[in-house]
């Protein structure tokens, strides 16, 4: 029965966020996923008290993603973000005790982020405010600078580089190319199924949607 319900509490999330977004105008929106890497910018494995808040939900909620959300809307000027978080699988502690090794509690995994962002103005990337325009310098595909790369005329590729090169602006999030990746969402089945895939954690883990969806920094009323 419990099963059932987080199904039917999912199912209901789902359908709040699409009816949402079908009342946004524009069809395109974009699917972008962050990973928190354990290793900075110069290539060096960080040290466990810098990679503590990966792991701790409340520093995303109100530190990671508010600077996200910001950084979106200030470059972007979208009418609607959302933002779900999902643990990596976790793994079990090891302990050393001499030549013998035991494992002790399960460690949970760290925090990813999923973020669903709603249309971009052709007109806005054409005529870019300045803010924008200077994220023509920042790395695109094969870490080139934006303005030295080809687009083609429909602009998706050209605004999914900008998104990416947006998001690794954010102090949290690593600069590397891996660490944030970023689709089109073509039609409301494309919505649709992303929806239900960054929700899947309430109904196959059991979680409440407040440990999965993140209120405080998306836009559920707009």
């Amino acid at each position: 029965m419990k099963t059932l319900n987080k199904k039917l509490e999912e199912q209901l999330i789902q359908n709040l966020i699409v009816q949402n977004i079908q009342e946004v105008s524009g069809s395109q929106w974009f699917y972008s996923v962050i990973h928190y890497g354990d290793y900075g910018n110069d290539g060096i494995r960080k040290e466990w008290e810098e990679m503590r808040w990966m792991y701790n939900k409340t520093h995303m909620i109100y530190k990671v993603h508010p600077f996200l959300k910001r950084l979106l809307k200030e470059h972007f000027k979208n009418e609607c973000i959302y933002f779900t978080l999902e643990r990596h699988q976790g793994n079990q502690e090891k302990i050393e005790d001499g030549p013998h090794l035991q494992y002790g509690d399960t460690r949970e995994g760290k925090y990813h982020t999923n973020i669903l962002i709603s249309p971009i103005s052709d007109n806005l990337i054409e005529n870019p405010h300045s803010k924008l325009s200077r994220l023509w310098e920042e790395p695109g595909r094969m870490g080139l600078p934006i303005h030295s790369l080809q687009y083609g005329e429909d602009l998706i590729d050209l605004k999914i580089d900008l998104i990416n090169s947006c998001l690794r602006k954010c102090p949290w999030v690593n600069r590397y190319t891996p660490s944030v990746k970023t689709q089109v969402l073509e039609d409301v089945e494309d919505l649709f199924n992303t929806g239900h895939y960054t929700l899947k954690d309430i109904s196959r883990k059991g979680l409440d949607f407040m440990d999965v969806l993140d209120t405080h920094n998306s836009d559920l009323q707009h």
